[in-house]
């Protein structure tokens, strides 16, 4: 008979742990339940949307994407320089405007589209 005690209060420990592993039983407020939900959703939604100070946010996700499609399209753009061709001015493009969104200013080589060439285009 103690044997099969035991064996009853061990097969009852793992029944419980078992039940308690199983979802809660469905609301009688099935519309508040639904409600909630939702608002859950949407208040987590905002917070991912509106940013978060860690590396997890949408934000910071789409940053280093942001970069590669803007330099992708500065390199779609002609190379300009403002001045006449063979024209060695000696000017130097000041540092503090210097940033990752402007373009440079090209020197005289032989893809450069130099000011001289578009007036000259422009006369035609």
């Amino acid at each position: 008979m103690p044997e099969l005690a035991d064996e009853l209060q061990k097969l009852l420990k793992e029944t419980d742990s078992q039940i308690s592993k199983l979802l809660p039983a469905p609301s009688d407020d099935a519309q508040g339940q639904i409600i909630m939900l939702i608002s859950d959703f949407a208040r987590e939604l905002a917070t991912y949307v509106e940013g978060t100070p860690d590396d997890n946010g949408i934000h910071q996700a789409i940053r280093p994407l942001n970069k590669v499609f803007l330099g992708g399209i500065r390199n779609t753009a002609p190379m300009f320089s403002p001045f006449i061709r063979g024209d060695k001015s000696g000017y130097t493009h000041p540092k503090f405007l210097l940033s990752d969104n402007e373009p440079d200013i090209y020197t005289d080589d032989d893809d450069t589209i130099c000011v001289d060439e578009v007036w000259n285009m422009g006369d035609r």
